[in-house]
């Protein structure tokens, strides 16, 4: 349902907050840096992808509070930054060897989600409408679940501690689905959680454009990298297409869909990143390596189509669009399996997939916008 959603700006605190995301985002791709046998343990994986959810939903439920009950008050701030310094104690701890870091890795995640849960206590107590409590309660209870069955699996050894703490936190990550009816009481302000994990991805962003630096250097620099800074290029310009042109930013919604598609995104963006490291290297598992890439990029496509919900009533997907985007990138992997051996190939034949997939949205968009009028100007030069 459409309806005037007047926007929240973004304050100085949240972005001064996102800079330790920059440092821990990079500890965090630095788990699948590292192949054996020319692919990547499945236990590696596995962490990354665990911690990807611990790292991203902590960003997110802090998001969700300042986005309906924030203040830039001194309490609040206080909190954000004593959150920072827990975020680097935690980012540290980021390695494949559970056992070692397990007591520190789990009592810095149990602080966090508790400094969490005291900001949405004293907000709990500070407000007096009704409907506001009811949201702050659910938030409450899956906080409550995270910190105590974290701080819970410190009571026991490794062995078994760590499938308490894990069930603790994919208990908290599903509980906020089982409280949409109590959440819709108080709608997110949805042009600001927008900006918000946007910004987020733009820091995701950053740790490609960094990787992609490697291979412009004097020594290594030739076509795959120009190459590589394509396959960047392309994947922002499909991501900003439909998040900052064809997103009805007016609607009043939980934004449950733009939040969970959103982990899928992350984890396709850093997938990418590495993948085009093993790209350049010599003894590694080419098909394993082409069958990563496209993982990557799956989930991230996969990503933004999702989100076609949100898209304004003249850009719903048809059928026809659906079948196109997902033929391009079927035909792509296919063809870079047969030149697996042959990483520039590979590397073309992905940057064309990449820019094919675009030139097919954005006719989608000008078509549409043509013909509904769409007030929204397109600025060519």
């Amino acid at each position: 349902m459409a309806a005037t959603v007047p926007h929240k700006r973004v304050e100085f605190t949240e972005l001064f907050y996102d800079l330790v995301f920059v440092y821990a985002i990079s500890k965090m791709t630095g788990l699948i840096h590292h192949l054996e046998n020319g692919i990547l343990p499945a236990f590696n994986f596995a962490t990354f992808i665990t911690c990807l959810l611990l790292l991203v939903n902590t960003w997110m439920i802090q998001t969700m509070f300042t986005n309906r009950f924030g203040k830039n008050s001194l309490f609040n701030m206080s909190i954000m930054f004593v959150d920072m310094g827990l975020l680097m104690l935690f980012s540290n701890d980021f390695n494949s060897n559970w056992e070692s870091t397990f007591y520190l890795f789990n009592l810095c995640f149990a602080l966090l989600s508790g400094t969490l849960l005291l900001q949405y206590a004293v907000q709990f107590w500070q407000s007096k409408d009704e409907r506001e409590r009811s949201v702050i309660l659910a938030f409450l209870k899956i906080l409550s679940v995270r910190t105590f069955g974290v701080l819970l699996a410190l009571l026991f050894p490794f062995q078994y501690g760590v499938w308490i703490a894990l069930t603790a936190v994919i208990i908290s990550f599903l509980m906020p689905i089982a409280y949409q009816k109590q959440m819709d009481l108080v709608p997110i302000n949805f042009p600001h959680l927008i900006e918000r994990i946007s910004l987020l991805v733009i820091i995701s962003f950053g740790e490609m454009i960094v990787g992609v630096a490697s291979f412009f250097q004097p020594d290594n620099f030739g076509i795959q990298s120009i190459f590589f800074l394509l396959i960047v290029i392309a994947l922002y310009l499909i991501y900003f297409l439909e998040f900052d042109h064809i997103l009805d930013t007016g609607l009043q919604t939980l934004g449950f869909r733009l939040i969970y598609s959103h982990y899928l995104v992350f984890a396709g963006i850093l997938m990418t990143t590495v993948s085009m490291t093993f790209l350049s290297e010599h003894e590694v598992n080419h098909f394993f390596v082409v069958s990563f890439l496209y993982a990557g990029l799956c989930a991230f496509l996969l990503a933004v189509v999702l989100n076609g919900s949100y898209n304004k009533a003249a850009y719903k997907w048809t059928r026809t669009f659906l079948a196109m985007y997902w033929l391009i990138f079927a035909v792509g992997f296919l063809l870079s399996l047969v030149f697996a051996t042959t990483p520039l190939i590979v590397t073309i034949i992905t940057t064309g997939t990449l820019f094919l997939i675009w030139i097919q949205f954005i006719q989608f968009y000008l078509k549409n916008h043509k013909k509904t009028k769409d007030p929204h100007k397109i600025y060519w030069i």
